[in-house]
């Protein structure tokens, strides 16, 4: 794992996909049992692995970076 390409558990994955679908914090977390305290926890350690100061650029990073498809797009099939 490295800053600029860190892993992702299958939890903060879920959170970052909900989040990129268009979910406030709270309602993603609501939706996968996590209280806000856990929540912001995990994105506030997100945003320090990835370097960057805003939840949308941890998405962003996360997209780029090939841990999450893009917001809006389908997986290809084939």
């Amino acid at each position: 794992m490295t800053p600029q390409n860190p892993e992702l558990s299958a939890v903060e994955r879920r959170l970052l996909e909900l989040v990129a679908e268009g979910r406030s914090l709270i309602t993603a977390g609501s939706e996968l049992a996590l209280d806000t305290f856990k929540v912001t926890t995990t994105v506030g350690a997100l945003r320090e692995r990835f370097g960057v100061s805003s939840t949308a650029a941890v998405v962003a990073a996360a997209e780029a970076a090939g841990l999450l498809r893009p917001a809006g797009r389908q997986p290809v099939s084939g």
